[in-house]
This record gives C-alpha cells, sequence and structure tokens, in this order.
C-alpha cells in the first residue's frame, strides 16, 4: 500500500508539470511550433545582418587598436546582446505574418475557423508568447542591455587606451579637450581643458561656485586634479581660489598645494556621459542621468529623458506588433506569404518615421518625454484593436 500511495503522488507530480503544457490543444501547438520556427529563423537572420553591419562598422578600428583575435570575438559577444532592444519587436512582427501567412495559403486556418475556433483561440499561443517576450524585453532592457552596452563601450575604450599608450606620452593617452559642466542643481560650474581617459586626472581645472541668486562667490583653479572615488570628491593640486563677496565685491587669493574639496562632488563619469549622444548609453546610464537632473537644470537632459522613456515603452512593442500582425495575416489573400513580409516592411516603416518625429518633437520641448515616447504606442495599440474588431 504504502509502494502504491508513492506511486501514485509521482503520477500526480507529473501530471501537474505537464498541466501547463496539457491546457493548449494539437491546434495550439501544432500554431505555435509553425509560429516558433518562422520566429527562431528571422531572429537569427536579423542577428547575423546587425552582427555584419557591426563588423563593418568596427572591425578596421579593432584592427588598427592591435586588438587580439580573443577581445575582437569577446567584444562581439558581449555587444550581441543589445541588439535584442531592436531586433525582438521586428522578429515578432515578421515571423506572425509569414507563419500565419503560410497557414492561411494552405487553407489550414479557414480549416480551424470552420471547427468553431475564433481568431484568438487559434492564435492563442502567439499571443503568449508575444506577452512573455514583451515581459523579457521589459527585464532585459534594465539588466542585461544595459550590462552589453556599457561592457562592450569599456571594452572597446579600453583597447583604444592600451594602443594609444603604446604610441604616445601616458599625459596624451585618452585626452578629452574641453571638458564643460553646467551643475546647475548645486550652482556649480566646470570647466576642464584636458581630461584623460586613461590616468583618470584633469588637467587645468576651473570650477565656479555661485550661490542661489547665481552670483559668483567662490572660483577654484587648479593645474591638475582627480575624482576619489571612494570618498567621493575632487582632489585639487597646485592652484589658487578666489573668494568673492557678492554683496562689496571684496575678494582674496588665497594659494594652495593640495586642496581637498569634500564639497565638489561632480563625478567626471557623469560629465563625460553628457557628451555622448543618448542612442549610445544604456539604459542605466540613461536613468543616471535623468535621476541627477532635469531639464531646468540642463536642457540637454530632455533628449536623454526621451531615449530612456523610449526604451521603457519598446518593450511593449512586441506584443503591440503581435495584435497588428495577427489581423493582416488572417484577413490577407492566399498569395505568397512574403506579400505578408512586404506589409510587415510598410508598418515598421511608419512606425519608426511616427517615432522619430514624435521623439524629436521631445527633445525640443515640444511634447513631454512620456508623451514622446509612448505616443506611438498608443497609436498602434488602437490600430490594433480597429483590426481586430475586423477580422472577429
Amino acid at each position: 500500500m504504502k509502494r502504491q500511495s508513492k506511486a501514485a503522488r509521482l503520477r500526480g507530480r507529473r501530471s501537474q508539470c505537464c498541466w501547463s503544457f496539457r491546457m493548449f490543444s494539437v491546434a495550439d501547438r501544432y500554431v505555435f511550433f509553425e509560429w516558433l520556427k518562422a520566429f527562431v529563423l528571422v531572429l537569427g537572420s536579423m542577428f547575423g545582418l546587425l552582427i555584419l553591419f557591426e563588423i563593418q562598422d568596427s572591425f578596421t578600428d579593432l584592427i588598427g587598436y592591435d586588438a587580439t583575435t580573443g577581445e575582437i570575438l569577446k567584444f562581439y559577444a558581449v555587444i550581441a546582446p543589445s541588439f535584442l532592444t531592436i531586433t525582438l519587436p521586428a522578429t515578432v512582427l515578421v515571423s506572425i505574418l509569414y507563419a500565419l501567412g503560410q497557414l492561411h495559403r494552405a487553407n489550414e486556418f479557414i480549416a480551424l475557423r470552420a471547427a468553431g475556433m475564433s481568431v484568438f483561440r487559434v492564435t492563442r499561443s502567439i499571443w503568449l508568447s508575444s506577452l512573455l517576450i514583451s515581459v523579457g524585453l521589459w527585464y532585459l532592457n534594465s539588466s542585461l542591455i544595459p550590462w552589453s552596452v556599457e561592457q562592450s563601450d569599456q571594452l572597446m575604450n579600453t583597447i583604444r587606451l592600451r594602443s594609444e599608450a603604446q604610441v604616445m606620452e601616458s599625459d596624451e593617452v585618452g585626452i578629452v579637450e574641453g571638458l564643460a559642466f553646467d551643475n546647475r542643481n548645486e550652482n556649480r560650474m566646470w570647466f576642464i581643458n584636458r581630461y584623460s581617459e586613461y590616468k583618470k586626472e584633469a588637467y587645468g581645472i576651473t570650477v565656479t561656485i555661485m550661490d542661489e541668486q547665481r552670483r559668483e562667490v567662490r572660483r577654484v583653479m587648479a593645474r591638475y586634479g582627480w575624482y576619489n572615488e571612494e570618498e567621493g570628491y575632487w582632489s585639487l593640486f597646485d592652484g589658487r581660489e578666489r573668494l568673492i563677496d557678492p554683496d562689496t565685491g571684496a575678494q582674496s587669493w588665497p594659494p594652495f598645494e593640495r586642496l581637498e574639496a569634500k564639497n565638489l562632488d561632480d563625478d567626471p563619469e557623469l560629465m563625460l556621459l553628457f557628451g555622448k549622444r543618448p542612442k549610445d548609453l544604456s539604459f542605466l546610464q540613461l536613468k543616471r542621468i535623468t535621476d541627477n537632473f532635469t531639464k531646468e537644470d540642463n536642457p540637454s537632459v530632455l533628449a536623454y529623458e526621451v531615449r530612456l522613456q523610449a526604451l521603457m515603452a519598446s518593450a511593449a512593442s512586441c506584443l503591440i506588433v503581435a495584435g497588428i500582425a495577427i489581423p493582416f495575416a488572417v484577413s490577407g489573400i492566399r498569395t505568397n506569404p512574403a506579400v505578408g513580409v512586404s506589409k510587415s516592411i510598410v508598418l515598421f516603416f511608419a512606425f519608426y518615421m511616427l517615432t522619430s518625429i514624435l521623439n524629436a518633437m521631445g527633445r525640443e520641448g515640444a511634447l513631454t518625454p512620456q508623451w514622446a515616447a509612448w505616443s506611438p504606442m498608443v497609436f498602434m495599440t488602437l490600430l490594433a484593436y480597429v483590426l481586430l474588431r475586423r477580422v472577429k
């Protein structure tokens, strides 16, 4: 009796493990695997094309920097996950149009409808998959993809700086000229003549400290200095302070050999981020900028806010494009499946044109970053709803 009870419990566990799979009928599994084959094929093709474009863009630079074979392979392996933001929505759209177009062309979709199944009933496995992909992309946008963007950029910089160090003096390696930064939140304005990404040192430093009325009360000038990452403040050397009373105009110029400026906590890495294009930054880097500054502090923050919101909105695009692709696929004529793929190209082009226009308006301040990034998704959701209503 004891053995029988254990066997019964084992069968119960197996049945629970398989319950989620058995809840789908044979038709569900058939439609799912037909779509999955197209999804894998399209995803592999798009990834291959993007890798080829990246190789065309960066391979010459890597060779010029004397990168080893292992470093080159590591670079492309690290940068590959960053392509998921672009490839997943497009892959969902094209694979649905192709797979369902094939079923429609072979009259299989009509047979399923004749058996009393609704469009949603036939495609529910695809809907569930699209939802899971959207959730997964949301997670990837905040974890793996930022890691990919940051690590690939760091690896490229390391290889470049190492190459420059072999032919240049250390003081000339990785130099950024004319680094300026206006921290309006703390009423500080920085200007650095030369900053070395290689040595993490700054040369020709001028920091202007102002009061709440933006009147200069102190100016610190130093020949060189660096940012103490552990302590979170700047160490400045061989300089002079200018102390100003804004009411009387009285001034003093005390010199210093070394100044531990604990009230100057502006991170140079954050300063450098402002010099990069928003599309070249990761989700976490964009969030760091928008968490520290507002458009009132610096108008250029708008571009970073729009990009951040666009990355967040992109996760929902996988589910939205499913809502558009399914009606197009099941209502079309039974011709070559390439017709569906052609439709997807037109739809994707229109979607990205709309996104580009609204994002540009957001960067100029004509729209809020939230409206600029999410409006295309709202429009596409309404379009998907209209199309789905027509095929019911």
